[in-house]
């Protein structure tokens, strides 16, 4: 192969891997919305415009921590943990209402690291 046509599979190289990279944000920006989406149908009825889990939160937490996805300091097990067990006034949630794999997807969704978005 001489280096011309070195040059030109490289470029299509770059090219495609660029077009994979962006692919992967979009798909990485769906998953996203669709996760909000899940957290909004199960959760938003009482952690979202002003729902009775919010209303309770308010009570006991700073302002910037009770919406759950503006707070960046909550953790998987204790998420799952609460949803699954309880907490207050909050009752369990079967897995008949939110299956392991919703609950993750939430889960993550809400597990955020300092300074993202």
């Amino acid at each position: 192969m001489n280096k011309l046509q070195q040059l030109v599979c490289l470029t299509a190289l770059l090219g495609a891997t660029a077009t994979h990279a962006q692919q992967d944000l979009k798909w990485a920006e769906l998953a996203k919305t669709e996760a909000a989406a899940l957290f909004g149908e199960k959760c938003g009825m009482c952690h979202r415009g002003g729902g009775m889990a919010m209303v309770i939160l308010a009570r006991r937490l700073p302002a910037d921590q009770v919406l759950l996805e503006s707070r960046t300091d909550l953790q998987a097990p204790f998420i799952e943990t609460v949803v699954r067990n309880g907490f207050g006034v909050m009752y369990p949630i079967s897995q008949g209402e939110v299956s392991k794999q919703q609950l993750a997807t939430i889960s993550a969704y809400l597990v955020k690291k300092p300074g993202a978005k």
